[in-house]
């Protein structure tokens, strides 16, 4: 997995539960990393943002596409 900066990484470890912030981006990675305690850190959940879509904001997004 890749890691871009300020990605928070979370413990999943109950007892645990340690945070980690990324400060500089990885190039390449093939699993989630691993908390000092040998578990597997995760992302926590955020829920997603949804927003109206309007004709205007079709007409802008192929105005930038052209």
């Amino acid at each position: 997995m890749i890691m871009t900066e300020h990605q928070i990484f979370r413990c999943q470890n109950q007892s645990c539960r340690c945070e980690v912030r990324v400060i500089k981006s990885s190039i390449e990675g093939s699993s989630n990393p691993r908390c000092c305690c040998g578990a597997e850190m995760k992302k926590p959940y955020m829920a997603p943002v949804l927003r109206e879509v309007t004709s205007e904001v079709l007409v802008g997004q192929r105005a930038e596409d052209n």
